[in-house]
């Protein structure tokens, strides 16, 4: 199944009215990283920088005066979403309109008494480029960070749609584009209103673009097992069947977007060799 939720806060209007001091740019052959340390050596005020991949995160130590963020996405409606954390102060995330309005998207609290650091999550429609400005608290330390991760979506479904189960073009495509594919069967479910969690044993890992799996061997038996993610509001059911799992890393989570049975993916690879209409193998 492909799954997506859309979360919206209400915002608040501001002007801009800082100079931009300092540009940084993010080339798109880069992996989008991006890190700031604001120290005496660098002129003090708005910084801007500019992502031109689907995914990145900005990492801002000592935060003062602002940060301006753009991101270039594809020119037709997508999905951002982003995900800011801060530590030793607080801080304002928000969208810049065409006319120079602030419109506050996300206010990130500074952790107290040592507390874990709470990330804030935000995804909304966006369509070709969106510029964002962050600014941290005026008492902000030359210790202090914030971090802002993005992802974009190019094909989101939402409502009834994000849970209906994959086309068969959208599973060919997802076969081949996606970070993990896996087969294998769920161990276990947790759900909260928010999200299903799904434990899973692997028997074959057939793609993953990094190791999201834990690797076990059981009476000389080798298995993977790992955590997959899905919208609290499509319902998830147990099952002994085996299934071809599909999906994104998003904010370090594995998220679910198809999840055929074995059986059924099998056959439709069958049919589509037969066809040629087979992407990858």
């Amino acid at each position: 199944m492909i799954w997506r939720k859309l979360l919206i806060l209400n915002p608040l209007s501001g002007i801009i009215l800082y100079l931009i001091l300092n540009l940084s740019n993010c080339a798109k052959d880069s992996l989008c990283r991006h890190k700031i340390w604001d120290d005496s050596k660098e002129g003090k005020g708005v910084k801007k920088i500019d992502f031109d991949c689907m995914n990145g995160d900005v990492e801002w130590t000592g935060p003062y005066g602002g940060l301006f963020v753009n991101i270039k996405g594809p020119v037709k409606e997508h999905e951002l979403c982003i995900q800011a954390s801060s530590i030793g102060t607080s801080a304002l995330v928000s969208s810049v309109s065409e006319d120079n309005q602030l419109k506050r998207l996300v206010t990130i609290l500074e952790p107290k008494n040592h507390q874990h650091v709470q990330k804030r999550t935000l995804c909304f429609p966006a369509y070709k480029d969106t510029l964002l400005f962050v600014e941290p608290d005026v008492g902000a330390f030359i210790s202090s960070k914030i971090t802002i991760e993005y992802d974009i979506e190019q094909n989101p479904r939402y409502g009834e749609d994000a849970c209906r189960p994959c086309t068969d073009e959208e599973l060919l495509y997802n076969f081949c584009s996606s970070d993990f594919v896996a087969v294998g069967k769920v161990e276990d479910i947790k759900s909260t209103p928010a999200v299903n969690i799904l434990q899973v044993s692997l028997d074959h890992v057939k793609k993953q673009s990094a190791k999201y799996f834990t690797k076990e061997t059981v009476n000389l038996e080798t298995r993977f097992t790992g955590k997959l993610y899905s919208p609290g509001q499509c319902s998830v059911g147990s099952s002994d069947l085996k299934f071809v799992f599909m999906g994104k890393v998003k904010f370090n989570r594995l998220e679910l977007k198809c999840a055929p049975t074995y059986e059924d993916y099998q056959e439709l690879q069958k049919r589509s060799k037969l066809k040629g209409t087979t992407l990858c193998t």
